[in-house]
């Protein structure tokens, strides 16, 4: 394939791609599916970009072959190393996060690696690691019922037992270190949309649609009378 071609492909997946994969409802009937396919496009962007610079390189006798020979080189290396500073940073803020949360959360007995939050705010996340935590704050569990609380849980635990935040960190790579690229910017929220889709689907299956309904509700309109559920959690109800 000539430099030309692998310019245009580059193109391609930068702008109209990623723009069409998010507008598609294909994507967020199939998360899965919808992941593989910004993978395929994420990776084949950086691979086409710096192939080009490669294949000029190498073809051209010009000092502009030298330049782009160069360039491509500069830029794998260039994406190899923020990938990996986001990594470390990633780690080393989750280390400090789960070190602050055991100091002013308790434990939930029922729950391994559960802990409870004191906090009118009805609020779950988790935290993913080696040493993983999922948090329910005690507004959570107020305000929801049983069934709600138990789609919470089974949401968050998906999040953890899948894997999600491997998923997520290279689009938040690509973010940090291309922000410029509307693309980049576009996967990063389409992604995190699929993957909140995908552990609401891991919800529905072991509780049912009503509770996990109830429950991003609830979660959602917590600490606001005149809250706007955000484009994210309209989607995922409207999956339900």
């Amino acid at each position: 394939m000539t430099a030309l071609a692998l310019v245009l492909v580059t193109v391609a997946l930068v702008w109209p791609a990623p723009a069409l994969l998010a507008r598609s409802r294909f994507a967020l009937r199939h998360p899965a599916w919808g992941l593989v396919a910004w993978q395929a496009i994420g990776l084949a962007s950086g691979l086409s970009a710096i192939g080009a610079g490669l294949v000029y390189g190498w073809d051209s006798p010009l000092w502009t072959g030298r330049v782009a020979l160069a360039g491509a080189l500069l830029l794998a290396g260039y994406l190899l190393a923020a990938a990996l500073v986001i990594a470390v940073r990633t780690v080393r803020h989750r280390r400090r996060h789960r070190r602050l949360l055991d100091l002013v959360s308790r434990p939930l007995p029922a729950l391994p690696g559960g802990r409870l939050l004191d906090s009118p705010r009805a609020t779950a996340y988790c935290l993913p690691g080696l040493r993983s935590r999922l948090v329910v704050t005690s507004g959570a569990v107020d305000a929801l019922s049983p069934p709600a609380l138990a789609a919470v849980v089974a949401h968050e635990s998906a999040h953890l037992s899948q894997r999600h935040d491997l998923v997520v960190l290279p689009f938040v790579a690509w973010h940090t270190a291309l922000p410029f690229l509307p693309s980049a910017r576009t996967a990063r929220a389409a992604v995190a949309l699929l993957v909140e889709a995908m552990a609401d689907d891991a919800a529905r299956a072991r509780i049912g649609d009503r509770p996990l309904a109830e429950a991003l509700a609830a979660v959602a309109l917590a600490g606001s009378a005149d809250y706007a559920a955000t484009p994210s959690t309209r989607a995922r109800l409207d999956r339900l």
